[in-house]
Formats: C-alpha cells, sequence, structure tokens
C-alpha cells in the first residue's frame, strides 16, 4: 500500500457531492481562507494543484480550495497528525459546518481520522500506529469501523504477529470511502468523485515569525490568537509548558506547577526580550492571569500587568 493523506475538510450536506460539484476554486475566498490559518505569515503562490495530486503535500507547501458547500486543505502539517493537536484555529474555521481530518502514512502505517459535528463537537477521533498502539480512540465506534474492531480483518503476517488487530491501511481507506466517497487504493465506491477534476490552489510559507512549542505535540508555525489561547489553558491538564518565540531571544513561556520547579498550583511565566539580561519571571496563582499575559504579548502590548516580575540569569 502506498496510500498517504494531510487532509481537512469543512462540508455541508454529503461530501460525495459536494466534491463533484467543486471543480470551480473560488480564488480570493481561498486566498483569504489560508490567510486566516497562518495569521501574519509570508504566503508564496505556487502552481495550482487538485485533489488527487496533492492530497499529501511535500514539506512546507498547503493546498487549498473553497468551493460552495465544501473547504479542503490538504497541508504537510496534518501528516500523521493526532486529533487532538489540530490547530484550533483550524478547527474553529469549520464552525457551522462538519469538521472532516483524515491522516495516514503508508511507511509508518500510521492513520488517525476524526469527526466534528457542526456545533463543534467531536463525533469521534482514533489514531494509531503499530509503533504506538492505539493513541486516541475516542466517541462511538462509526459502522464501517465494527468489522475491524470484531477481528473480521486481521492482518496476515507469517514472520510475526502484527501489534494491531488489523492494518490501519485497510481501515484507512474504509474511512476514506464513508466519510468522503473516495478512496486511494482499493475498490472505488459507486459514483466517486473524480479527485483530479477538484482544483486546489498551492501556497509555500515563508519562515514562520512565531512558533508555539508544547511540551507535548509538534510546534505550530505562525499560531492564532486562538491558537496560543486554547494552548495556554491546557497548562496543567495535557501541557507542562509551553514557549511562543519571536525570535531572536524574543519568546514568552509558562510552566505548571508541580514541574520544573514550579510550586503545585501556581504557573511560572518568563519573559525575554533579546538577551539574557533582559530576562524575567514572575509568578500567578490562576490560569486566566496567565492567558491574559500571553493575549497581551500576542498583540504586541505589554500584557504584563501588575505583576511582580524579577530579573532572572539564565
Amino acid at each position: 500500500m502506498g496510500a498517504k493523506t494531510a487532509l481537512l475538510m469543512y462540508v455541508e450536506g454529503d461530501v460525495a457531492q459536494a466534491l463533484r460539484d467543486a471543480v470551480e476554486l473560488d480564488r480570493p475566498a481561498t486566498e483569504a481562507l489560508v490567510a486566516r490559518l497562518l495569521p501574519g505569515a509570508e504566503l508564496v503562490a505556487v502552481e495550482d494543484g487538485t485533489l488527487g495530486s496533492n492530497i499529501n503535500p511535500r514539506d512546507g507547501l498547503l493546498y487549498a480550495g473553497v468551493f460552495r458547500g465544501l473547504t479542503i486543505i490538504c497541508a504537510a502539517e496534518l501528516g500523521e497528525i493526532r486529533p487532538a493537536d489540530l490547530r484550533p484555529g483550524w478547527l474553529a474555521e469549520g464552525a457551522g459546518r462538519r469538521v472532516i481530518l483524515h491522516s495516514m502514512h503508508s511507511v509508518s502505517d500510521f492513520l488517525a481520522f476524526a469527526v466534528w459535528r457542526a456545533d463543534g463537537t467531536q463525533e469521534r477521533a482514533l489514531s494509531l500506529n503499530p509503533d504506538d498502539g492505539i493513541v486516541e480512540d475516542h466517541g462511538d465506534r462509526l459502522p464501517f469501523e465494527q468489522p475491524y474492531w470484531a477481528g473480521q480483518h486481521p492482518v496476515d503476517d507469517d514472520d510475526e504477529p502484527y501489534p494491531l488487530p488489523f492494518h490501519p491501511l485497510e481501515l484507512g481507506e474504509d474511512a476514506l470511502a464513508a466519510l468522503c466517497g473516495f478512496v486511494i487504493e482499493g475498490w472505488p465506491p459507486e459514483d466517486m468523485p473524480d479527485l483530479y477534476r477538484v482544483p486546489l490552489a498551492g501556497f509555500r510559507p515563508g519562515g514562520p515569525k512565531l512558533t508555539l512549542e508544547r511540551s507535548h505535540g509538534r510546534r505550530i508555525a505562525q499560531p492564532s490568537a486562538l491558537d496560543i489561547e486554547a494552548q495556554v489553558r491546557r497548562l496543567g491538564t495535557g501541557l507542562d509548558y509551553l514557549i511562543v518565540d519571536r525570535g531572536g531571544e524574543n519568546y514568552l513561556q509558562a510552566a505548571a506547577g508541580d514541574h520544573y520547579g514550579v510550586p503545585a498550583g501556581a504557573f511560572h511565566v518568563e519573559r525575554r526580550e533579546g538577551g539574557p539580561d533582559v530576562h524575567f519571571r514572575c509568578e500567578v496563582n490562576t490560569l486566566e492571569e496567565v492567558v491574559e499575559i500571553f493575549r497581551g504579548h500576542h498583540k504586541d502590548q505589554d500584557g504584563w500587568g501588575d505583576h511582580d516580575w524579577q530579573q532572572i540569569w539564565l
């Protein structure tokens, strides 16, 4: 199997029909969408592509398309992504529509898919691979999954037992068929859309001016205000620390209590403004105070409030 996907879709109504109708790209709306997805990023247009050719873009590229009742995003950062690590800002972009994430990789046998309802609540999320096992398994299993979990699709391997009860890519193809109306490999569904007729605009984002690093999960380039605030609110309940880096030894970071010498129930926030002689720390007792500091920093304001910032030397 050589199937790879890095796909996010926002859809109203039937996905397969929306894909069959997606023949005329709304370019101004697509450009505006990408600007919202990567706020502040320098975006260079590259040659247009199609969903069939660019469902798994190479590193540094993003393809997108806005159509009536359907929005498509294919981005390298969606490759081998856990649903829990999807940018909050990208998820929020689909408000009022069904959101479908599908990511699989034939080299690592990685599969993740997730569905969110129009009200933003998660209906289903699954992430697994043979090295890490089942990483996420949230919500009721969907009908197309049932035979796999019931043991009806065992992996035939004469050398050694496969670490999972089924092959992720086989389930991944059935997930694509059920959720999106098409497959990459395997038996095509009836009246399957021609993915090579679905146009997508291509972009190469420039080097990030802002990055968000977390104790768990990959770095986020050009995070939105919503991305940052959502991650800050996970401090202590999913994240131990996070860092918003503007480059040039300019960053803001926070750590939750019971980690890195921070007292239980408290948070340490540090800011560095160009070098070791301008490095400050304060201790706050509520997550809301941390949120306010990071909000101010993202707006390029002080945001330091009345906190007792102490200079430290590292």
